[in-house]
């Protein structure tokens, strides 16, 4: 148990050592234009209503059938 506990940490002491280094030499990330966001927003939450939609028209048919 305590040569887990010991490799665990180390392994996280180290992934936390190269994401330090990989973040300092990282370029800053490009903005976006605010239109992509609502874009992906409404595609999104688009999709999750026609799932919901598809799912009750699906039920509704179901039901019809019995």
């Amino acid at each position: 148990m305590r040569s887990t506990s010991v490799t665990v940490l180390s392994l996280l002491a180290a992934a936390a050592a190269y994401a330090q280094d990989e973040a300092a030499s990282s370029a800053p990330p490009e903005t976006v234009s605010i239109i992509y966001v609502a874009l992906f927003g409404l595609v999104f939450i688009g999709m999750i209503v026609g799932f919901f939609v598809y799912l009750f028209w699906r039920e509704r048919d179901v039901k019809a059938e019995k």
